[in-house]
């Protein structure tokens, strides 16, 4: 199983590559996050960096697992300032997101912002680090191609709620980046020994369906949230309006939130589809065994996203979009 590769055996310990001591531990990421923030960031975090500390690639060395869910959870805070920015009805601010995600590019305005400000010092500390990854440099274009699909993931989630640009087929191509299944595939390829270059595609594929996975688990838990922050974005909110189920000024009316649970079905239907997929597209990677992820998918769906009336305790605040 996927998830066993992923999990050290009894007598096996992580072990930590030496690190500088002035890097920014997670706790400091997060108390970062609260000076500008609005979320629950302590059970936020807490959650993401145990899970990107235990779920990675089977290949990924085992010296670098604890790096690797540090900087995926840095990343995914970076990740959580600009989706601020871009989606919640009390925080919306289009011309500090135009700004923030040029920060990765060095091209952010040179004027103090406190949340510039904080947006550059967290992301100039994870790429000191990512840098050192031994298989950084082969790696370097996708990763940096898949963090600009995961910025304008936000931009246009942005665009959504602000000039009517809601449609389904856009939404499931863009909103599903801001998950960062993909940016996280790279930076565990990046410590990837063994990993043989030549299937790359091949395991994009598998990871392009995950994303989706991912987002869709993602959504079943915030979708209320987002109903709440009026967040349009959200591609079962979406549905809703375009169904009739609700108007749109009835964003932000927790009481319609019973209307909307009937779209669950359809889905996780989706979802399902996309483990299917994912089964077929594993068996042709050969450098790494990657045999029984889409199991692994299904588990983890049912485990952090179980369907019925009762959510599971660990994810009701749960992750991004």
């Amino acid at each position: 199983m996927f998830q066993e590769q992923n999990q050290p055996r009894s007598d096996e310990r992580l072990t930590r590559v030496p690190r500088p001591s002035q890097r920014l531990t997670v706790k400091d990421a997060t108390l970062l996050y609260k000076s500008v923030g609005t979320r629950d960031a302590d059970h936020l975090f807490e959650w993401l960096h145990n899970l990107y500390t235990w779920i990675c690639l089977p290949c990924v060395s085992l010296d670098y697992r604890i790096p690797l869910g540090e900087d995926k959870t840095k990343v995914a805070i970076f990740d959580v300032l600009a989706d601020d920015l871009a989606d919640n009805f009390a925080t919306r601010s289009r011309f500090l997101l135009e700004e923030f995600v040029q920060i990765p590019w060095g091209r952010a305005s040179d004027r103090s912002d406190p949340y510039l400000d904080l947006g550059k010092k967290l992301w100039n500390d994870v790429m000191q680090s990512i840098q050192e990854y031994p298989r950084y440099k082969e790696f370097e274009k996708p990763f940096f191609f898949d963090l600009r699909q995961v910025l304008t993931a936000m931009d246009y989630s942005s665009l959504v709620n602000m000039v009517g640009m809601n449609n389904s087929i856009e939404l499931d191509a863009y909103i599903p980046h801001g998950c960062m299944v993909m940016l996280a595939l790279d930076m565990d390829l990046m410590c990837s020994p063994d990993f043989d270059p030549a299937e790359l595609g091949r395991m994009r594929s598998v990871t392009y369906l995950a994303e989706k996975v991912a987002h869709i688990g993602n959504m079943l838990v915030t979708y209320p949230r987002e109903l709440v922050e009026r967040d349009l974005s959200c591609p079962l909110l979406s549905l809703a309006v375009n169904k009739g189920i609700i108007k749109r000024e009835d964003l932000g009316d927790p009481t319609v939130l019973p209307r909307l649970r009937i779209l669950e079905p359809i889905f996780r239907r989706r979802a399902s589809l996309y483990i299917d997929k994912i089964a077929k597209y594993e068996k042709q990677i050969h450098s790494v065994n990657i045999s029984g992820f889409h199991n692994f998918l299904s588990q983890l769906v049912e485990r952090y996203w179980p369907s019925g009336d009762k959510p599971d305790p660990l994810t009701v605040a749960a992750p991004l979009a």
